[in-house]
């Protein structure tokens, strides 16, 4: 995101690199506004067009290409890239620069973060095994033992400031990479600066692209933990909070943000399990602007570059490959068109590239639907699935080549069974393909039509239009009246549809006449019961 987000702006030096945060905080402040309007509107059910497949793809490859980034400050070198490929080339490039102790000090980082996740791990087994009534002196070492492991991320910094802190006491500072001066203080409370000139130009097309990109990573993020953690994520709830999130930012000279994966991680396996979370960081966030932000200096890079690393590492989902080999191998193609293109081009366009190619894939069966071909004296076509609009060219030419382009042309019976809805496009195919029988003195027989489809077809002005209940009835009038002439097909459907409309009717006449007879015989007997009734009444007065 913060990449995209230096794509677009106002350049303030010479060689376009540096842009004037104004803008950045102008793109904040419009992604707020689309978001929430795409939240309200409710179009986060686009997501739903986002596969698992996608989203583990998107999850690999970020943690693959966050990780790798960081092992240049393990190593202690510098440079600027912005893909994995070119991460990979720039860090052989400047391999020879690394510096020992930065090197050193990650390492232990990440074995002291590896010991302290193994320690949680044995410490909550343990815990589970005394239970909760066991006795609290047992207790209280393990459930030490599993808060360090938990906040191990927390107290591998607090460590590593600590030690810094007393090597700069010694002087000898210089040999290991530090955060460097962050500046302290709250940004001002003020609206973004709307008068700002050529808004539109110098935004272009980012105010459409950034918001929509920030959505799809925060959703991808969002879902990829829910799968791995088990909870449901509302797309809607999701659009509305990130542009609220967007529009406040503007207001604080924050520039557009999204879901950070490399914090998620991060606070997945620091064990939090509510947005309660971000309350408590938010608060440490801006205490920390205000009040520590000289002890920031002392934390190394190298440290923060461990957390990162060993946090996203275990967000690998290597085992979905031989699941997707095993279960539906077409499956591995959105897979590799997201992992694979994000590598080089980089994860915001891999994720489009894989989306595109999943959506392709969903949209296929509809443009080349499932069908089976029999021949019984006519050619009949028995679909196995609805059809839409793609599918109609599909159709006329099973038709042409099962048919009117063979030697004996004959009449077509479409089976219509697994069909629940047609549009405009299918209707104005059908009317062609029957016009074009017709000319041959042929016929097309639709059977086995759903109400709704033959409602859509009824209205859809189709001249030579034939419909039957089943094959059987469709074979047999088609022999009787296969000269080429319209028969009385659909008259005779009509028939029997009146046939079968006029027992019902008599059916109800009869119920009818049996309940106002029953209930005469029930009015009868309450006159009896009253006269019982009045008898037994006149004899106990007497």
């Amino acid at each position: 995101m913060s990449l995209l987000v230096g794509q677009y702006g106002k350049p303030i030096d010479e060689y376009g690199e540096v842009h004037d945060p104004t803008y950045a905080i102008l793109l904040a402040f419009f992604c707020g506004i689309f978001q929430i309007l795409m939240g309200m509107t409710r179009l986060g059910f686009v997501t739903n067009y986002i596969s698992a497949v996608v989203i583990s793809a998107f999850t690999s490859v970020s943690a693959i290409n966050i990780g790798f980034g960081q092992i240049k400050n393990i190593l202690g070198i510098r440079f600027q890239s912005e893909t994995f490929v070119m991460d990979f080339y720039h860090l052989f490039k400047h391999i020879k620069e690394t510096k020992w102790p930065d090197l050193v000090l990650g390492i232990s980082s990440i074995l002291f973060l590896a010991l302290m996740r193994f320690g949680k791990n044995k410490s909550q087994a343990r815990l589970d095994k005394i239970g909760k009534a066991g006795p609290t002196r047992v207790k209280a070492p393990w459930k030490a033992l599993w808060i360090l492991g938990t906040a191990r991320n927390a107290v591998l910094v607090v460590i590593a400031a600590g030690i810094m802190f007393i090597v700069e006491m010694n002087g000898s500072i210089g040999h290991i990479t530090l955060t460097g001066n962050v500046t302290s203080g709250l940004p001002p409370f003020r609206p973004p600066n709307l008068g700002a000139e050529n808004i539109l130009k110098h935004l272009n097309i980012g105010l459409v692209i950034i918001p929509l990109i920030g959505f799809l990573e925060n959703i991808a993020i969002a879902k990829g933990f829910a799968r791995q953690n088990g909870y449901k994520v509302e797309s809607n709830q999701e659009l509305i909070a990130l542009g609220a999130c967007n529009l406040a930012n503007s207001f604080v000279s924050a520039y557009p943000t999204t879901g950070s994966f490399s914090r998620s991680a991060i606070n997945s396996q620091s064990g939090v399990r509510t947005p309660a979370g971000g309350i408590v960081t938010g608060a440490i966030v801006l205490l920390a602007l205000q009040f520590l932000t000289p002890a920031f200096n002392y934390i190394p890079k190298a440290s923060l570059a461990a957390v990162i690393l060993y946090s996203v590492i275990f967000m690998v989902d290597y085992e979905i490959v031989p699941q997707l080999w095993k279960v539906k191998k077409i499956d591995l193609l959105p897979l590799c068109a997201v992992f694979f293109p994000s590598l080089v081009l980089g994860i915001e366009y891999g994720t489009i590239i894989g989306i595109g190619v999943d959506i392709l894939l969903l949209l296929y069966p509809i443009a080349k639907p499932g069908y089976h071909v029999e021949k019984n004296g006519f050619v009949i076509l028995k679909l196995k699935r609805g059809i839409r609009f793609p599918a109609v060219d599909l159709i006329q030419t099973i038709l042409d080549e099962k048919s009117l382009m063979t030697k004996n042309p004959t009449s077509v019976i479409v089976d219509f069974t697994h069909v629940s809805s047609i549009d405009f496009s299918v209707v104005e195919g059908i009317k062609d393909t029957c016009n074009s029988f017709k000319k041959r003195g042929l016929k097309v027989a639709f059977v086995n039509v759903l109400a709704k489809v033959r409602f859509v077809l009824d209205h859809g002005n189709i001249d030579n239009l034939f419909m039957y209940d089943s094959i059987e009835e469709a074979v047999q009038d088609l022999k009787e009246g296969n000269d080429g002439q319209q028969t009385d097909g659909y008259s005779k459907l009509d028939d029997n549809r009146k046939e079968n409309s006029s027992k019902t009717g008599s059916l109800r006449k009869i119920k009818s006449a049996s309940l106002k007879k029953d209930k005469e015989i029930e009015k009868e007997k309450l006159v009896a019961d009253d006269i019982i009734d009045s008898s037994y009444t006149m004899d106990s007065s007497v």
